[in-house]
């Protein structure tokens, strides 16, 4: 049975423009994703690409896992996919007016290492309150380790 290693949810609200999950120390990483605008998460070399440009606050969980974890159901939508970090320890990124913000560091314990990785998106939305009109987005990302 799979079990939660590490587990952050991160405080700091993520604002328009969130390009991704970055390794914290190669951050620029997340650059050389090129992504096509039908793309919703794209992996490179030290990042995961996210569009999520029609969400305007987001929200990130982090949970490092010892093995895979089970599947959740009630989520929008779902990607599953590997990347490599080099130094162990991710962060969000947005850019909004030419400004660069980042999120709380999340340490995945192992550098250089290939990660799998899954996300789950959920738009928030209430009765007449429709997601595009309350413009929250939860994400949470997981991570477990790639078989060798």
């Amino acid at each position: 049975m799979a079990n939660i290693i590490a587990q952050l949810l991160d405080p700091i609200e993520i604002s328009e423009y969130l390009r991704g999950i970055s390794d914290a120390e190669t951050t620029w990483a997340l650059y050389d994703i090129s992504t096509d605008p039908t793309e919703w998460v794209k992996t490179g070399e030290n990042g995961i690409a996210i569009n999520e440009n029609r969400s305007e606050r987001c929200l990130i969980k982090y949970e490092l896992w010892d093995e895979t974890p089970p599947l959740l159901a009630s989520w929008d939508r779902t990607w599953t996919g590997s990347v490599r970090f080099t130094s162990g320890i991710v962060t969000a990124m947005s850019g909004t007016s030419g400004g660069t913000s980042y999120g709380e560091e999340f340490d995945l314990g192992r550098q250089d290492t290939i990660w799998n990785a899954r996300i789950y998106r959920k738009s928030l939305g209430h009765e007449e309150f429709t997601p595009d009109i309350v413009g929250f987005t939860l994400l949470k990302i997981q991570f477990w380790a790639a078989s060798p």
